[in-house]
């Protein structure tokens, strides 16, 4: 947390940094409090808001504490996967804790978390974690849409951030720069049965919906799915979410045999896909990530760029953007807010790929 220092501290040099570009002479310094130490008083400046100043460093702070814990989470899927202590005594009660804490920050943090999940993988050799962790943010974003008491969302997080543990198995396949051929191919389909010999070879199902989650999550509504084409009711609700999720994970990073697929083209292609997926899922996916998620940046039909902000509850396709370059690609000296659902004429043209690696 900022200390009163700190704000008079960013405040004064907020002051002078104003100053300095206006041409300004400094004024001389405020002798300070004998009492507290503080100064004795601050001249009123022109177009500095100590408000801003501090929103500025507690949204930094707050950007930074999630970023850490992503990287817990990433350290925490590796150890895992690499199954280094899922036979210690403690070992359900710490997966308990990290998954509550991951609640704690889908809760507090607004969207920074699901932001990150999806965000380009900075090191492609981790692909297989940073997709597991992915996964487990969307999973419980989804499962806090359906209405999930804790308990469910805590076993939905474990069973989501494992739901691929059988792919270790198979990383050389996985991590192959090019497509895989068909023999290839059904050899990393056998990820689903190898990942429920490994959970049995570890006690089993230590926490309700984790063999469903695992074996089941590559099974689709119509039967098109593997291993064992399962269809409806007969997939458990739980993988149908981790299902879902895993498909729009994928789709919107860069694989070794192809380029990323954009969100609202993914979108696109889950919904002519969606006899095989759960309508209900499917609902709270568009309500809670949409077509155009927090943290996309867009191109409008005016040619101005921004970032998605927020999106309205019900209409997906019109979101809350804040406008950051003009129609030039000139950079705005202060970011606006366009809440497309109160401006139909304005609309979003496409997204915009920052991260170097182009979208389908």
């Amino acid at each position: 947390m900022l200390s009163i220092l700190d704000i008079l501290r960013k405040y004064q040099e907020e002051s002078k940094k104003k100053k300095s570009e206006s041409g300004k002479p400094n004024e001389p310094a405020v002798a300070p409090d004998a009492n507290t130490g503080l100064p004795a008083a601050v001249a009123p400046v022109e177009n500095v808001n100590v408000f801003s100043v501090v929103n500025k460093d507690m949204n930094e702070d707050k950007s930074g504490r999630v970023k850490e814990f992503y990287k817990e989470l990433l350290a925490w899927a590796k150890k895992v996967y690499k199954l280094e202590f899922v036979l210690a005594p403690d070992f359900k009660s710490q997966f308990t804790a990290i998954i509550e804490k991951e609640l704690n920050f889908l809760d507090s943090e607004s969207k920074e978390l699901l932001k990150l999940s999806l965000v380009e993988y900075e090191n492609k050799e981790d692909a297989l974690y940073y997709h597991a962790v992915n996964v487990s943010i969307i999973s419980l974003e989804l499962g806090r849409g359906l209405g999930y008491q804790k308990q469910q969302l805590i076993e939905l997080g474990v069973a989501s951030l494992m739901h691929d543990i059988g792919a270790i198995k198979f990383l050389e396949l996985i991590n192959k720069n090019g497509k895989l051929t068909d023999e290839e191919l059904r050899k990393v389909k056998e990820h689903s049965l190898n990942g429920v010999e490994i959970l049995n070879k570890i006690g089993g199902e230590f926490m309700p919906g984790i063999i469903d989650v695992i074996s089941q999550e590559h099974e689709r509504l119509d039967g098109t799915g593997y291993p064992n084409g399962l269809k409806d009711d007969q997939i458990k609700e739980f993988a149908q979410i981790v299902g879902l999720a895993d498909v729009y994970e994928a789709m919107t990073h860069l694989r070794p045999y192809r380029l990323k697929f954009s969100p609202p083209k993914t979108i696109n292609t889950i919904l002519n896909k969606k006899s095989e997926f759960s309508a209900k899922v499917l609902k709270v996916l568009l309500e809670r990530i949409g077509v155009f998620p927090v943290g996309a940046m867009v191109r409008l039909n005016t040619k101005e760029v921004g970032m998605v902000f927020k999106e309205n509850q019900g209409l997906p396709l019109r979101p809350l953007v804040t406008v950051m370059f003009d129609e030039n690609g000139n950079k705005l000296p202060q970011p606006k807010q366009i809440n497309l659902s109160a401006n139909l004429l304005i609309c979003i043209e496409e997204c915009i790929d920052i991260s170097g690696d182009k979208n389908v």
